[in-house]
């Protein structure tokens, strides 16, 4: 039997891709290089953050040297480019409006990859094959802003999943360009390439399609290239960036940070929520659909939960712990190094409240805060499918749990 074909699928979150670097760490090493990763891969899927690290492994940067990258301010600062204040200043006042400039994100992408950024998708797989030993092929979602629809970018020029008419590769950095240009509250405009194939062609975020977890996209991408002479079993390992779920209040006893209040609706309101929106990945979303067409089991009432399948998630959960009588109880978090006197309940409502765009040091130690006590234990991994009172019915509760499971099908 041939061995399984395995997608690696990389959620949108900004500097909160650092978390997959930090699980990929867990499962390979610390300073394991790219191609030692995806060596253990077929596909990668990815979006906006995500396509960042996609980015990294395929250029074999070691994992420590991709996660020094999120950890860097000048780093952030050179894809989050703030626009002068007067452009931004909706933002300021309204809390609505786009903060950054995309042009100055593909220069920063640009530098950042340096050779690399120019190397158009379709020349990756060889590449990869050199130190990997096999091809490893790219999948990174975008949406196309003049056509209003899903714009995939792949390194697979033949896919089946492709339209017949598909158009050509984009180099490197356009395409990690296009899927990272999250709008209205992040960046000013659509991304736009230098290429001139790309010539009039316009793009936000892959998130605006549906595709901030690209899981769903990876597998389909693997069943429509299927070999029908001999097909291969399809697992998918699915890496997240932390999603905030909260339970909600039924009375006064029930506050913040550990309940979510009824929203007061409004124009202004109801504006920012749907700005956000796209960003969100429910569990019951991206990764249950894929756990489903992939022919994977579904529990049934008086069944031992959770079960598991052969979509494996791992994100960190900004929800408070549960005790046995269903009380919210505030996880163990740390606070951070620059303000080591913030109590594990300011840490956690920071990081309910904290935006895609963590661009300071603060920020960006909460949510290496949020992963390291996901990395222990302290906190709840996102099930595939939760129940009512979010218990974990199919998926990982846990971290350690995902991990041991993953390796068990990909070691």
């Amino acid at each position: 039997m041939p061995d399984p074909y395995r997608v690696l699928a990389l959620d949108g979150g900004g500097s909160w891709a650092l978390i997959q670097v930090r699980a990929l760490q867990e499962l390979y090493g610390t300073d394991t290089t790219g191609h030692e990763v995806l060596k253990r891969f077929d596909l990668v899927a990815a979006n906006s953050g995500g396509s960042i690290v996609a980015a990294t492994l395929a250029a074999n940067w070691t994992l420590s040297d991709t996660l020094a990258l999120f950890l860097s301010t000048a780093t952030r600062q050179s894809i989050f480019v703030e626009l002068p204040f007067l452009e931004r200043l909706e933002s300021c006042v309204l809390g609505l409006g786009p903060k950054y400039s995309a042009p100055a994100k593909l220069t920063g992408l640009t530098a950042l990859l340096g050779a690399d950024a120019s190397v158009t998708l379709d020349q990756w797989p060889a590449r990869v094959a050199v130190n990997a030993g096999k091809p490893v092929d790219f999948l990174i979602t975008g949406f196309d802003y003049d056509r209003q629809r899903v714009a995939y970018f792949r390194s697979n020029m033949a896919s089946r999943a492709a339209s017949l008419n598909g158009g050509p590769a984009p180099q490197l950095a356009e395409a990690v360009h296009a899927s990272s240009n999250a709008p209205v509250n992040f960046f000013d405009q659509p991304a736009v390439f230098h290429s001139p194939a790309f010539a009039g062609k316009r793009y936000w975020d892959g998130a605006m399609a549906g595709m901030n977890n690209p899981v769903l996209a990876g597998v389909v991408e693997a069943l429509a290239n299927q070999d029908p002479a001999a097909p291969r079993a399809i697992e998918a390992l699915s890496i997240g960036t932390a999603s905030v779920m909260l339970p909600q209040s039924s009375g006064p006893a029930q506050t913040p940070p550990l309940y979510q209040m009824p929203a007061s609706a409004g124009l202004i309101h109801d504006l920012k929520e749907t700005a956000t929106t796209v960003l969100d990945d429910p569990p019951d979303a991206a990764s249950f659909i894929a756990h489903v067409a992939l022919g994977q089991p579904l529990p049934n009432l008086g069944d031992v939960l959770p079960v598991g399948g052969s979509v494996v998630r791992m994100n960190p959960l900004v929800q408070p712990l549960f005790d046995a009588a269903g009380n919210a109880q505030v996880p163990a978090l740390a606070a951070p190094a620059l303000a080591p006197a913030m109590s594990t309940t300011d840490v956690f409502t920071a990081l309910v409240n904290l935006n895609m765009d963590a661009i300071e040091d603060q920020q960006v130690q909460l949510i290496q805060s949020l992963c390291e006590a996901w990395i222990s234990g302290r906190i709840y991994n996102q099930p595939i499918r939760a129940g009512a009172n979010f218990s974990c019915e199919i998926g990982h509760r846990w971290f350690a749990d995902a991990k041991a499971e993953w390796l068990r099908r990909a070691p």
